[in-house]
């Protein structure tokens, strides 16, 4: 079962609301009056350093608009929901959270198969929605309550296809993918965009989510198809030991991931052997954006870790959200009339504007780890 956790930012105050009707609380509960948003991420699970890193940036976005005075007066309550990347759980929890008037945004799903489970129940309720989810279907015209703030998976996986041809002279790719709803979009889309252009497949592999256990029966087949290169659709918590295998099997071939390995767990995990991994990211400790230095101080100040692609993602998303309620009105329908005419917003990854289909049209950026931290690379698109 899903948890619920209310976080009253004003104070950092917490309600644990269990499954059936038995509930903790830790610190002191949200006033009645309170402005609602809610976070639906992972918080428990493989994908749970994306969901915390979320979490703690929203938090951060939203104690600052509450010592600043709130929204006219009124203080704004996070409730953290924990779809821990199911579809099942996150289609259960977003009845909950639309069953729940006082809720007037929702801040996720991190995982696209989480999104796409949960955003019908959304838009029938008509409760704006702001994800990181990259599944192409999430923003097809038939949910308008949902609004992307990174690029599909169709975009970026072409784009890194177009990178790896053109700019790393990279002809001949192997894949290997995690088998989910991101891995085979990811994976279908750079394949069909490399072989358009001219280049070639040697192999493709696949493991299922959560696996961090021996990969030599894929990583051997794909050294034996000689690519130029590797690309790896999938997240930290398995690419990060695909990585570290393949080194030690040999494979000393340029490497591109996808965004799921922008993190800091991905060095965690693979340790020396990521230094060079290149992937396509939204932030990084050095990025010249609106307000991103002072960002990184106040997470660093806040949490004693520096913000990841994500957290950066989320902070924005939170500070669209305090925008929207500051100049429409804390109401659901409010929300979304703003973010459907929102335009250059200064967010610490960049501009944001959301074009007739709620998605956002971002530059790509690769970023790439050197000396154990993330940086731009020198090589972009």
């Amino acid at each position: 079962m899903g948890s619920r956790l209310i976080a009253s930012i004003f104070i950092i105050g917490f309600v644990w609301l269990g499954s059936g009707c038995s509930s903790n609380t830790i610190g002191q509960q949200s006033k009645t009056d309170d402005i609602i948003i809610a976070s639906a991420n992972p918080m428990t699970g493989n994908s749970k350093e994306f969901g915390s890193m979320k979490v703690k940036a929203i938090q951060l976005a939203l104690e600052e608009a509450n010592a600043a005075g709130g929204i006219q007066g009124r203080n704004i309550t996070l409730l953290v929901e924990d779809d821990a990347s199911s579809p099942k759980e996150a289609h259960n929890l977003a009845g909950k959270i639309v069953a729940d008037q006082a809720v007037v945004a929702v801040l996720g799903h991190w995982n696209s198969a989480s999104t796409m489970a949960a955003r019908n129940v959304y838009n029938g309720a008509g409760i704006p929605v702001i994800t990181d989810s990259v599944n192409k279907t999430i923003t097809d015209g038939t949910t308008p309550y949902m609004f992307r703030i990174i690029p599909t998976d169709k975009a970026e996986a072409e784009g890194l296809g177009e990178y790896s041809f053109y700019q790393l002279g990279l002809k001949k790719m192997a894949i290997i993918y995690v088998n989910n709803d991101y891995g085979k979009g990811m994976k279908d889309y750079f394949r069909e965009k490399l072989q358009r252009i001219g280049g070639e497949i040697t192999a493709i592999e696949i493991f299922s989510e959560g696996r961090t256990t021996d990969f030599s029966s894929e990583l051997y087949k794909i050294k034996y198809s000689k690519p130029d290169g590797i690309f790896i659709a999938g997240y930290s918590s398995e690419a990060a030991f695909v990585v570290r295998q393949a080194r030690e099997i040999g494979i000393d071939l340029p490497i591109i991931g996808t965004d799921g390995i922008s993190s800091e767990e991905f060095i965690l995990l693979g340790k020396e052997a990521v230094e060079g991994v290149r992937f396509n990211g939204f932030f990084y400790n050095g990025i010249q954006e609106n307000g991103s230095e002072e960002f990184i101080k106040r997470f660093q100040d806040r949490y004693h870790k520096e913000p990841d692609s994500y957290a950066a993602l989320a902070y924005d998303s939170a500070q669209l959200l305090i925008q929207a309620m500051k100049k429409s009105g804390a109401s659901r329908e409010g929300i979304y009339d703003y973010l459907s005419k929102v335009e250059d917003f200064p967010g610490v990854t960049g501009r944001i504007t959301f074009d007739q289909h709620h998605d956002v049209n971002r530059k790509m950026m690769i970023l790439t780890i050197r000396n154990g931290k993330i940086i731009k690379d020198d090589i972009q698109p």
